[in-house]
Order: structure tokens, then C-alpha cells, then sequence
């Protein structure tokens, strides 16, 4: 098939989501001309509808991910599809990663350290905060980092949270207000939270830090242009293959398109990020492009995360809140070796709203339930259910990959991504300790039973991996490509391991100091 060719792009970015919007806002608004290629279909903020079906409709909408593994459930839950990606339909724990997660190889001889310190970051952590807008107590959260105080107060502690807080209390824990991306005041232009819990359904007014309220409007405002329905295929090269000369995408048609540009940053989720670069493998890049460590696609990663419930004596009003929940825990975070033959941090988030049915909903904790037994736990949960989720490390390890797979394709005739990850053994023990120490919370916390979800997949990250050796990483600190001069990646596949905390603040606040990279070397860049 022929491809129509359009005009050179100075600066092209391919997906439209936290990564992608938040780069084509910083360096549009740096007077750069900025185009963003996005997969899926437009969207904007009046399209947000809280209810479950829309939920749905914002998930991943892209060819199939085959997952194999102990740990490679739900992958495509976290994923999105149109304008915001999934920024549109993200939770907004906002946290900094610690100093002992930048130097995990250094200090506990596994998995890789990052070529930068927390230090490096603090400055862009604090702008970040700042730009997106964070809620929080930055006395009471006594875990975090050093920086900037938080720009606004925290969201009041919902009834599910003082709840659960007596079991805390009862096993001397803390529990301390959730750090969000979710307005409890106004906030630059945009509204306070309701406290709904439609954060998993978009929010449509604005409150939560997404996209189609935050940086597109920017991004647009200063003349970054977005082009939907853009299936980016391959991203081409010069005959060196130093560098790129643009990418190849089908539109909504089906017809193939060749867009040049000067400098190209792959800024979609970590699962498209990898499949693209290896789908662009040509003659000097036969293995993927910017793949001459043969790093490309290993050390994935993933957060095993377990919800624990417990139904509750008092009315704890489990639909007022933040899907995220509304308050954590950070205690011990920096013990990774908690027990002997564990490894890994871990955080507890709770007090996360539900609704009786969904993806997320009271019936899904109880599967085994059905007719009248179904209906009498619900009529009994719709007013004294409480939950948490716990989050734990999964150690960065070559084996635990992202790779093509040609027994299936997609509508194009591409191969589809295999997501390969087993939880490693002494990750798995952390996460059983984890687990049982949620229930023992729970039950000191005057319930009248307990129960826990099987473990499940938060998060996907790595693949890309940053680090200062061409030989043992993709790119450098700033998302260059070590082998394609101005081939830049944006987003969580850069990370060299996860630690335990949700991982959209650490992603922003590198896409900050990549922009600033880009603006301050365009020039050479360019040629």
C-alpha cells in the first residue's frame, strides 16, 4: 500500500495520555510545533458520564495482549484508548518514588539502579505537584521524600477510612490522609471533588487531574495539534538508522500514512511503547529499534496487589470517597526485607469507593455468591463494606519480558504483544505477608468477617529501561534512545524498577525534565 505523506512535524509524539499530553503542553507552550498521534477516538470532558458502562468504554481499546504467567492478569485494565489515554480514567495517587528505590542494585544486589538519585528529581517532583495539583496532609505524611509542601489540604477522611483507621490504630500502624491529583478546593480554574466515586468513569468536572482538562487545553491553547484515530505501526529511520526520520500509521480508513518529523518521542503506555519499537525493527536495528543492548522489552514489571474487605458492625458509607481511596500507609516502606525470604516495599491504600456492582464493585469481591445469597450480602455491604488494597515491589528481572507474538495478529496483519511475567518467589512471600497483615488489621478494626481477593497485576512499567550503559539499557536518563539520536521514550517504561508506589507522579515529573531537555537542545536535535 502506498502511504500519503504529510508535512514534517518539528516535534512528534505518539499517544495522547499523561506522558504524551503533558510533553506536547511543555514543549508546545516552549514555542516548538508540536503534533501528537493518538490510536483511539476523540474525547473531551463533556463526554464524561459516571456511570459503569462509560468506565468501560475509556479502557483499552487496541489490538489484544496475550499475558502468560503468575502475574500477568488484568493487563489491559490500566490501559486507555482516545484522547487522555489513561489519564482519562486514572485514580490520581500522586507519590514520589524513595531514595532506596533509585538504588536497588547498590543497596540489596538485585534488579538495576537508575542513573539518577531522588535528588536529580526533587526539583521536577515539586514543579510536578505543582501543575497537576495534590491534595494531602504534608505533616501527617511523614513517608515521603523531602520537597514542597502540598498546594492544597487533603480531602476530607470518609467514613469507610475512620473505620478501618481502629484496626490501624490497634496494631500500631498509621494511617494518614491519600496524597491525589484531585482537587479538595478549587484549583487552578477547576472544581472540588464530590466525593462521588466516579474517579474510574472519567470526572467531569474536572476535578481530578486528567488530561482533557490539564494539559490538553494547554497544549491546544499554545498550538499543539492532535490527530485521533492515528494507529502508529512502525517508527522509520534514515539508511544508518541513527536516526528517525518519522513514523507509519492507518487512520480510521485503513489507509497507510507516513508522517515525518524532526524528532519523534514515543510517549504511549509501556506495553504499546515496547511493541512499537519492536515492530520498527529494520536492517541496522534487526531486533527493534534502539534494541543493540538486547534490552528491549525485559525487565518488565508490575505491582502484585491484593484488596482485603472486611464487613464492618458501623455504617461505613463505602460510596462516598475516591475510587482511589482516601487514605495510606507508607509505614516500613523502607524495610524491603521485611521477613526472611521476602523482598520488596509494599503500601496499603484504603478506604477505596465502590459501588454495589462493576468491574470494581462489592458483588465482584464475593464471586462465589449468587440469588438470594448474592442479594442479602449486598443489601448488608451497601452500608457497612470497607476495603483496602495493598501494593507491593516486584523486583526488575531480565526474564519477566515483553516480546511480539505472531500466532495472533491485529487488524493490520501485525503481530500482538506477550506480556512473560512470573512474580519472584520472595516478592510472592512479601505480598502473602502483606496480605495476612491486612486481614489482621481488619479484624481488630470491629468487623463481623473478612475475606481477600486472589492477587492480581497494578501497574506495568519497565521495558525500556533507562541507565548511563548503552550496553545494559535503552536510553538514557532522559528517555534518548542510546542507538536512534532523536528517538526519545516517555512514560513508566523507562522506570528500572517500581518500588511500591502508584507510578504516575515519577512518570510527570520525568516528563518534565525530559521537556526541558528537548527545548534546551533542539537544535541539536534536529540535524
Amino acid at each position: 500500500m502506498t502511504a500519503r505523506t504529510h508535512d514534517k512535524a518539528e516535534i512528534l509524539v505518539v499517544g495522547s495520555g499523561i506522558a504524551g499530553s503533558t510533553m506536547a503542553a511543555e514543549l508546545a507552550e516552549a514555542g516548538l510545533d508540536v503534533l501528537v498521534l493518538e490510536g483511539g477516538p476523540p474525547r473531551t470532558i463533556e463526554d464524561m458520564v459516571s456511570s459503569q458502562m462509560w468506565a468501560r468504554r475509556l479502557k483499552w481499546g487496541g489490538p489484544p495482549i496475550i499475558g502468560q504467567g503468575n502475574l500477568a492478569n488484568g493487563l489491559t485494565f490500566g490501559m486507555g484508548w482516545g484522547t487522555g489515554g489513561a489519564g482519562a480514567h486514572w485514580y490520581g495517587y500522586w507519590f514520589r518514588h524513595r531514595e532506596n528505590d533509585f538504588k536497588v542494585r547498590s543497596l540489596y544486589g538485585r534488579g538495576l539502579d537508575w542513573p539518577i538519585e531522588y535528588e536529580d528529581l526533587r526539583p521536577y517532583y515539586d514543579r510536578a505537584q505543582r501543575y497537576f495539583g495534590v491534595s494531602g496532609d504534608s505533616e501527617q505524611d511523614v513517608w515521603s521524600p523531602p520537597g514542597e509542601a502540598y498546594p492544597m489540604p487533603p480531602l476530607p477522611i470518609n467514613q469507610q477510612c475512620k473505620a478501618i483507621g481502629k484496626g490501624f490504630d490497634a496494631v500500631g500502624l498509621r494511617l494518614a490522609p491519600s496524597t491525589l491529583a484531585i482537587n479538595s478546593e478549587s484549583y487552578d480554574g477547576r472544581s472540588p471533588c464530590l466525593y462521588d466515586g466516579w474517579c474510574d468513569a472519567g470526572c467531569p468536572i474536572g476535578a481530578l487531574a486528567n488530561p482533557l482538562v490539564l494539559q490538553w487545553p494547554k497544549a491546544r491553547a499554545a498550538g499543539a495539534k492532535l490527530r485521533n484515530h492515528a494507529y502508529v505501526t512502525r517508527v522509520t529511520t534514515d539508511a544508518s538508522g541513527k536516526r528517525a526520520t518519522g513514523v507509519e500509521y492507518y487512520d480510521a480508513d485503513g489507509q497507510l500514512n507516513a508522517q515525518p518529523a524532526d524528532i519523534v518521542i514515543v510517549a504511549c503506555h509501556t506495553v504499546a511503547n515496547i511493541r512499537l519499537l519492536l515492530l520498527s525493527a529494520n536492517e541496522p536495528h534487526p531486533s527493534g529499534l534502539a534494541n543493540g543492548s538486547g534490552m528491549l522489552g525485559h525487565h518488565f514489571m508490575s505491582h502484585a496487589a491484593t484488596v482485603v474487605y472486611g464487613m464492618f458492625e458501623e455504617e461505613t458509607e463505602p460510596y462516598r470517597g475516591t475510587t482511589s481511596g482516601n487514605a495510606m500507609c507508607l509505614d516500613g516502606y523502607d524495610d524491603k526485607e521485611p521477613v526472611a525470604g521476602a523482598f520488596g516495599s509494599r503500601t496499603w491504600l484504603a478506604g477505596q469507593t465502590v459501588k454495589p456492582n462493576g468491574l470494581l464493585g462489592m458483588a465482584m469481591s464475593r464471586p462465589e455468591l449468587h440469588g438470594e445469597a448474592l442479594d442479602k450480602f449486598l443489601r448488608q455491604a451497601a452500608k457497612h463494606f470497607g476495603n483496602m488494597t495493598v501494593i507491593c515491589e516486584e523486583t526488575s528481572v531480565f526474564e519477566n519480558r515483553v516480546e511480539l507474538d505472531g500466532s495472533q495478529k491485529d487488524a493490520f496483519g501485525l503481530p500482538i504483544a506477550k506480556v512473560i511475567n512470573e512474580l519472584p518467589e520472595e516478592n510472592a512471600k512479601r505480598s502473602e505477608h502483606a496480605k495476612e497483615e491486612g486481614l489482621s488489621i481488619l479484624r481488630a478494626a470491629n468487623t463481623s468477617e473478612v475475606w481477600s481477593s486472589p492477587q492480581a497485576l497494578m501497574h506495568v512499567m519497565g521495558g525500556t529501561p533507562m541507565g548511563e550503559d548503552p550496553s545494559r539499557s535503552v536510553t538514557d536518563s532522559y528517555g534518548r534512545t542510546h542507538d536512534v539520536d532523536n528517538l526519545f521514550v516517555a512514560g513508566a517504561s523507562l522506570f528500572p524498577t517500581c518500588g511500591a508506589v502508584n507510578p504516575t507522579g515519577t512518570l510527570a515529573t520525568l516528563v518534565l525534565r525530559t521537556a526541558d531537555y528537548v527545548r534546551e537542545n533542539v537544535a541539536s536535535l534536529k540535524n
